[in-house]
């Protein structure tokens, strides 16, 4: 358990949860239940990104469901790109107890990681496409992916698909990447 381990967790809340998702839409809802709130404005590439977090310490009897829950969590992303606005909820619940403003920077810190591995794992090296399926071989293929990603960056390439391009059927440029 996490808490039992003395950590904390902060954990996003799927629309399929319907029951959790709703309590937590109506709690944040309810200006009288909001703890903090903090909002933010993004401008890069032409794209506008307004981001507001709202906390509420009202978790009522969800805290029977999960171990040391003190907070629920919800930020609202409106995203104005070509002239097209886009919004969006998420939702989150935590076990620690701390303002709107450090949830939105612990929040975009780590969208900012996933984003970057992820996409450069599906993009650059076609993860998702992989038909390798059986046994240990996914996750074995995995490692090596991040091995490859490991190595481009501690070499101080920035671009994954340039990189790969370079030492690609290149032994000796493997190799120097290696030592």
């Amino acid at each position: 358990m996490i808490i039992d381990t003395k950590n904390d967790y902060v954990i996003g809340v799927k629309m399929n949860q319907r029951t959790l998702c709703q309590h937590i839409q109506s709690m944040t809802a309810d200006m009288m239940t909001v703890t903090s709130r903090f909002s933010e404005w993004e401008y890069s590439k032409g794209r506008t990104e307004r981001r507001e977090v709202v906390v509420s310490d009202a978790v009522g009897h969800m805290d029977k469901h999960w171990a040391g829950l003190k907070q629920i969590i919800k930020v609202k992303r409106m995203v104005r790109d070509k002239g097209k606005t886009r919004e969006e909820d998420a939702y989150y619940i935590s076990s620690r107890k701390v303002t709107a403003q450090a949830f939105c920077s612990g929040i975009r810190n780590h969208w900012s990681i996933e984003n970057g591995l992820h996409w450069v794992k599906d993009m650059t090296f076609k993860e998702d496409a992989s038909r390798i399926r059986t046994a240990n071989a996914p996750q074995n293929t995995s490692i090596f992916r991040n091995i490859a990603i490991n190595l481009f960056r501690t070499n101080d390439y920035k671009n994954m698909a340039q990189a790969q391009r370079l030492v690609a059927n290149d032994i000796t440029k493997l190799n120097q990447l290696i030592n």
